[in-house]
């Protein structure tokens, strides 16, 4: 069954992987050292992605972890520095989104995103609009690799698992939906995933899209 749909993850697929530069002024507004940050960060990141804990009750999660009180105006700052954070796209990635719409492909987003990233993205880059549909477990109330989202993705899509190639930078997010039908590439660079779409017949497009995102020189 040929492929008629890409669905993309968001962090660190259609966005740059944050390195330890970027986190620095999230780390600095927290208050924490450099080798907790990470622990304190990710420990109830998967709650808020899902929406069992709003903004405030993130920060302040951390905040008790790391034995700290924030108030009001400091979560908005932290809340807004979390955007900034992953709202670094991959200009390649989102070019080559862009062109397999213009080519007449469905396009979709599977990804795991707290409501306040996810309400940032869709309010600073247009481009979201091109997708025809966009799945953030925030919204839902689960996430990846949780079947169920898999399959509301899939419905909102109206296409079948077979024909909806999934590209993930987590393995088990790949796997999950694997073992749904859906044909999947685990991402690191657009290097990397090139000679992996050949088979599905999206590497000239890809190529189409690393042209167009090149710098002018």
């Amino acid at each position: 069954m040929p492929i008629t749909t890409v669905i993309f993850d968001y962090g660190c697929v259609l966005s740059l992987p944050p390195g330890p530069a970027d986190y620095e002024p999230l780390r600095a507004a927290l208050g924490v050292e450099a080798a907790a940050f990470q622990e304190y960060y990710w420990r109830h990141r998967e709650a808020y992605d899902s929406d069992a804990l709003d903004t405030t009750a993130y920060w302040q999660g951390i905040g008790r972890d790391a034995g700290l009180t924030f108030s009001a105006e400091q979560i908005q700052k932290l809340a807004l520095l979390d955007c900034h954070l992953w709202g670094r796209p991959d200009p390649v990635m989102v070019e080559w989104a862009q062109v397999l719409h213009a080519r007449g492909w469905k396009t979709g987003v599977l990804s795991n995103m707290s409501r306040n990233v996810g309400g940032y993205l869709r309010r600073t880059y247009p481009w979201f609009e091109l997708f025809d549909h966009l799945c953030f477990s925030s919204e839902l109330g689960i996430g990846k690799p949780d079947p169920a989202i898999y399959h509301i993705c899939l419905k909102a899509l109206g296409v079948p698992a077979a024909q909806a190639l999934f590209i993930d930078d987590r393995e088990v997010n790949i796997t999950a939906g694997r073992a749904l039908g859906m044909p999947g590439i685990l991402f690191r660079t657009t290097e990397q995933i090139l000679p992996e779409l050949e088979p599905y017949g999206l590497a000239a497009s890809m190529l189409e899209a690393k042209a167009r995102a090149a710098p002018e020189t």
